[in-house]
């Protein structure tokens, strides 16, 4: 569509608006701006964008530079601005005022009269109380105040002192503002500021804020957080054969938001899953329950500040485990996922994939807290990298997260190959603790991993003491080692010596001990700290500390 030099009737033809409106959500930020600005009735069209379509767009563009969008907005808009930006949490936060008064006051007059006609009062009360203090002339020398910033008076009974320097300009705009529209209200506005009490006005403010978050999509905490529910694949079928679910009731009077289709441009199964579905219907409701669940999770994780970032991490969240709940149901077959989206509401197929995560941090915390490594105390350090923050991922923290090593930071899991990665550590590390369990006089020494102790092990328990060769160095122990035996030889006599502690099963263990074997002496030959003997490394240690 050629949006150019495209104009609508004055009258606004609502469906003619509309599908405009879904061409132009189809545009980059910029670019969006740019075709809404052409439109001969931009503000009818801009106004008909849902609240949250149009705060993304501003945050998406900046919020300097969008300026002819944000004198744009409805009353309704601007308000679910203020409500995203102006609160931290449970917190109201008087520095975003500093940025975002004088924003909406450079904007046309028209659009400030809209706004200040329409915005919620305790908003507007709670904005003024955090910032200014009233003086009444016939109750105080306000020549005696020379220590305050200068006092300002548009009636000269209310004398206005701003709290913050950086505000004085704006606040006596604003103020300006709301007097020439109504003097009466303004009026009434400062002496129920001066009357209101700070605290109980914050949390009035916060409870209407959260009300009206709760009608865009924002759920109730309780509600937000049942979408981290556990729930298997099991129970899953039961829930169905059983009749137990439901698909959410959709908002007909409301065009579905185009943001969540950023997850097309995601490498996760769900969003390959994403790009074979047509539009329609179902594509709707694809969208209408991804912004819905992006909004759970925004609440549920409670972000310093909701803005454009924390939305789009909320998305990229939701996407992740679609995305592992989908391949655990459908063992990443894309044509019975499309099956699995039409029959199953996102809401279970999210909590299917968390589920996964759960089951991995709780097994996790069984192989950790009840087993050997508890027992002996040692350090997650004893895991070594990157088992040791793989496991501090699943059990140190509240919520089960994945280390990525490339970044080596943790994020939250994307695909079901991440759990199979965790699963097979995990298979090591309880296979490791009956092994360790089995080897006697076991003494931690202050930076040593399992490799070491357990190369340490098995040389003492193998090279026969008749073997006066030297092995005071690394070079040493394995040059040792390749006169006694071939690579082959050397691996088959580590696996027995595995195999003979804590009652192992070659067969059934096989691939495990190969494993350990390989993750042990491909670090051996190549560890600088393995040839010191334990007492050397904890004086080595010490002196460094010193």
């Amino acid at each position: 569509m050629d949006l150019e030099k495209r104009g609508l009737p004055s009258q606004g033809d609502s469906i003619q608006i509309q599908k405009v409106l879904s061409s132009i959500l189809s545009l980059p930020g910029k670019e969006r701006m740019e075709a809404i600005l052409s439109l001969e009735n931009a503000r009818e069209v801009f106004q008909s964008m849902p609240e949250e379509e149009a705060y993304l767009t501003i945050k998406e563009i900046g919020d300097h530079d969008s300026l002819p969008l944000l004198s744009l907005m409805s009353s309704d808009q601007c308000q679910y601005l203020l409500d995203l930006e102006l609160w931290k949490g449970y917190e109201f936060q008087p520095e975003r005022v500093e940025h975002w008064l004088p924003l909406l006051l450079a904007c046309e007059e028209e659009a400030l009269e809209e706004w200040l006609k329409g915005i919620d009062l305790d908003t507007l009360l709670l904005l003024l109380k955090k910032h200014i203090r009233i003086h009444l002339k016939e109750r105080e020398d306000i020549s005696s105040q020379e220590e305050h910033p200068p006092f300002f008076t548009l009636d000269g009974t209310y004398y206005i002192e701003v709290l913050r320097p950086a505000l004085q300009e704006s606040m006596e705009r604003l103020l300006r503002h709301l007097a020439a529209q109504d003097l009466s209200f303004y009026w009434r506005v400062l002496e129920q500021v001066q009357a209101e009490i700070e605290v109980e006005l914050e949390e009035r403010a916060l409870h209407f804020r959260e009300a009206r978050l709760e009608e865009r999509g924002f759920p109730r905490m309780e509600d937000a957080l049942s979408l981290y529910q556990y729930l298997n694949p099991k129970r899953l079928r039961q829930m169905m054969e059983q009749k137990e679910i439901h698909f959410p009731g959709l908002p007909a009077d409301l065009p579905p938001p185009s943001f969540p289709m950023v997850l097309q441009d995601q490498k996760l199964f769900f969003s390959l899953c994403l790009r074979e579905v047509e539009g329609g219907p179902f594509m709707d409701r694809l969208k209408m329950e991804l912004a819905y669940m992006a909004n759970q999770i925004t609440v549920a994780d409670q972000p310093e500040r909701i803005d454009l970032s924390t939305l789009q991490e909320s998305l990229r969240k939701v996407g992740g485990y679609l995305s592992i709940g989908l391949e655990r149901l459908t063992g990443g077959e894309i044509q019975k996922a499309r099956g699995v989206l039409e029959e199953i509401p996102l809401k279970f197929i999210f909590q299917v994939g968390y589920g996964a995560t759960l089951e991995l941090k709780w097994r996790a915390e069984r192989i950790w807290k009840k087993g050997w490594f508890s027992e002996n105390k040692v350090p997650f350090s004893f895991l070594d990298s990157p088992w040791e923050e793989r496991i501090e991922g699943l059990v140190k923290k509240k919520r089960p997260l994945f280390y990525d090593e490339e970044k080596g930071a943790f994020r939250e899991f994307r695909s079901y190959s991440e759990i199979q990665i965790l699963h097979k550590d995990l298979d090591r590390l309880e296979l490791l603790g009956r092994i360790l369990q089995s080897l006697p006089n076991f003494s931690y020494f202050l930076g040593w991993t399992w490799k070491e102790f357990l190369f340490h092990a098995f040389l003492r328990e193998t090279i026969p003491s008749s073997i006066e060769t030297p092995m005071d160095t690394i070079e040493e122990k394995v040059s040792l080692l390749k006169s006694l035996y071939s690579e082959e030889e050397l691996r088959k006599s580590f696996i027995a010596w595995l195999s003979s502690k804590g009652n192992l099963s070659y067969e059934r263990e096989n691939s495990l001990l190969h494993e350990i074997f390989d993750l042990l002496f491909k670090t051996f030959t190549n560890h600088k700290g393995l040839d010191q003997e334990p007492e050397e490394m904890v004086n080595q240690l010490i002196s460094k500390s010193e």
